[in-house]
């Protein structure tokens, strides 16, 4: 794929245009020309902490009027989540709830922003808690509020009016790579969490080797996090990191995290100087190499197949988004 004029080649340091939006660093090494769908995208990788990022990054207001009214119009096709979007969005808050209950004492307040068409909603609620979602597609979010009767706000996060230390917990998930401003997103957060509540956020691991290379980039992330700059944002927005992990195919991240104590020593290893530096993974062909001989590919493309065998089904059956969103709680309560 011919390389867009004037652009530095892949693994050249320069000065970005916009400085890190973690750590503030201006140099970045150019990661990617092209997003996964061949259309020009420059992402650089941060020298520092290592976040990669699309360069320049779109302005605050450039993305709010995308998500809006065009981001699920062009990544999965509709206005309105489809049967097997609305059955695999299932299945993953019920596995998160799975997975967090503990982080959830019994009818705890629970915020999620960036909540879509609320499935993760209709799951908290239905176990006793008091979610309430943001969002700011109106399709989405009208979606949610009609067929699952969750409350979900159709707006923007910083014009939110909300109590202080409303929430016993917070969550973001697959929203934080959205953002291009991090920091001043996780800062703002703080105020609506009580003492001991936590935040719990989930980003796509952009260093992932179970993720196809030439699909790791694409112009709605405009933040690719790798563990240690997801940690380093947290540490520089005064966040403790209870917990950071990887899913089964360390394609995500899952972070825990609470306020950080004032008074606490702040851990050395999480000093954004010590960052390895970020490496082209994007379109190097050793990569895209190991991706195609590792056994764990194969594996993970016969589990969708299953699992779009399943979508089919319940399509075919015409399930109502509620009907296939209580066979889901049902089954893994």
């Amino acid at each position: 794929m011919r390389t867009p004029e004037n652009w530095p080649p892949i693994g050249a340091t320069l000065e970005a245009e916009l400085p890190c939006p973690v750590c503030g660093e201006i140099l970045g090494q150019v990661i990617a020309h092209h997003d996964r769908r061949g259309k020009r995208l420059k992402t650089v990788g941060c020298t520092q902490c290592g976040l990669m990022r699309t360069d320049p990054l779109p302005t605050t207001d450039e993305l709010r009027r995308f998500y809006e009214s065009e981001y699920r119009r062009s990544y999965k096709g509709s206005e309105c989540p489809s049967s097997k979007r609305i059955y695999r969005a299932a299945l993953l808050a019920a596995g998160r709830l799975r997975r967090l209950s503990s982080h959830l004492p019994a009818t705890s307040k629970v915020l999620d922003i960036g909540c879509a068409s609320g499935e993760w909603l209709f799951m908290l609620k239905a176990r006793g808690h008091s979610p309430i979602g943001v969002e700011l597609d109106s399709a989405y979010g009208e979606f949610g509020r009609r067929e699952y009767g969750v409350d979900i706000r159709t707006q923007s996060l910083d014009t939110l009016q909300s109590p202080e230390h409303a929430f016993d917990c917070i969550t973001m998930f697959h929203v934080l790579e959205h953002i291009p401003d991090p920091i001043a997103t996780l800062r703002g957060i703080h105020r609506w969490l009580t003492k001991d509540g936590r935040l719990i956020v989930e980003v796509p691991n952009i260093n992932s080797v179970h993720q196809n290379p030439a699909k790791r980039f694409h112009h709605a992330h405009v933040l690719g996090f790798t563990e240690r700059s997801l940690a380093t944002a947290f540490q520089a927005s005064g966040w403790e990191c209870l917990e950071l992990s990887l899913d089964r195919y360390e394609r995500n991240i899952l972070a825990i995290v609470r306020p950080q104590d004032t008074n606490a020593t702040q851990d050395p290893g999480l000093n954004v100087r010590t960052a390895p530096p970020p490496t082209p993974l994007a379109t190097s062909k050793a990569a895209m190499v190991r991706y195609y001989l590792r056994g764990a590919t194969y594996l993970r493309w016969l589990e969708r197949i299953s699992q779009f065998t399943v979508e089919f089904r319940i399509a075919w059956n015409g399930q109502s988004p509620r009907e296939v969103l209580h066979a889901v709680e049902r089954k893994y309560r």
